[in-house]
């Protein structure tokens, strides 16, 4: 009722922990990754690099050692720092897409503490573009519809988790045009269990890291040309973000930041900057 769309909850991932560890520090890990598709489009038209933050991550977590529920996801200006984007029209507006999901909780648990988590930096890598160069297709949909199973299966073969999948372009049942500028524009909702369990879970965990999750990894084909434009926050923006210094956590981040790149590689992709394509 207040606009948003909630994509693939996962509400028991400590669940999911304690089948496949044996063991959890949680009571409850559930994830909703919310999207505003009326206010995230017209923003996509303007920068796609939202897509890195578009669905975003409503994290509800409660631990074992306090019994404390908290109900926390990034903030917008957190996440536009972590993108890059300098845009003022384009940051004002993501900005405002958040209140009513914070006016919403607040008034629903009135009585519940605010408080907000301190970034400690921005990386400077803080994220992983790519293009993949393709000869024009007879039926755009159709190539693209494949290369999509041949994503998905590259990530799963390397024990990653396709957790949501959101098509910005044609999610809404509507006859209008909303993306012109765009053939394609999707966001995949990446996970690797053992990699959120070290992080989120097990010694020292920082379950408020999943703001940052699932990454959202976002490709778009825009009309008239021919290339796949992919873009993903790196894991050491989590790092950076929240002061992470814990060796066994920095070690899983290390890992999935060489090993998404190299999947995307094998898929043809080259490693560009993190510039504004539209521009």
């Amino acid at each position: 009722d207040i606009g948003f769309f909630v994509n693939d909850p996962h509400h028991n991932v400590n669940a999911v922990y304690e089948q496949q560890v044996g063991k959890t520090s949680l009571i409850q890990l559930a994830f909703s990754c919310m999207v505003s598709d009326e206010k995230a489009r017209p923003l996509l038209n303007v920068d796609p690099r939202i897509g890195g933050f578009t669905p975003f991550n409503l994290v509800i977590y409660r631990k074992l050692s306090d019994m404390k529920t908290v109900i926390t996801h990034i903030t917008p200006e957190a996440a536009l720092d972590v993108l890059q984007i300098t845009d003022t029209t384009v940051k004002d507006q993501f900005i405002k897409m958040f209140n009513p999901l914070d006016e919403k909780i607040e008034k629903t648990f009135p009585n519940a503490k605010k408080s907000y988590t301190k970034v400690h930096g921005v990386a400077k890598n803080s994220m992983m573009n790519f293009e993949i160069p393709f000869e024009e297709p007879e039926d755009i949909d159709e190539f693209f519809d494949d290369f999509q199973e041949k994503f998905e299966s590259a990530f799963q073969h390397k024990g990653y988790i396709i957790a949501g999948f959101y098509n910005m372009k044609y999610s809404l049942n509507s006859d209008k045009e909303i993306m012109p500028g765009y053939d394609q524009f999707v966001v995949w909702s990446l996970c690797h269990i053992p990699f959120s369990y070290t992080i989120f879970d097990g010694a020292n965990p920082i379950p408020q890291a999943a703001i940052f999750a699932p990454c959202s990894m976002y490709a778009y084909v825009k009309k008239g040309e021919n290339k796949i434009v992919i873009g993903m926050p790196t894991l050491n923006a989590w790092a950076v973000a929240l002061g992470i210094t814990d060796k066994e956590k920095l070690a899983k981040i290390n890992q999935l930041d060489t090993e998404i790149p190299a999947i995307i590689h094998s898929l043809g992709g080259v490693d560009t900057s993190n510039d504004n394509p539209l521009r």
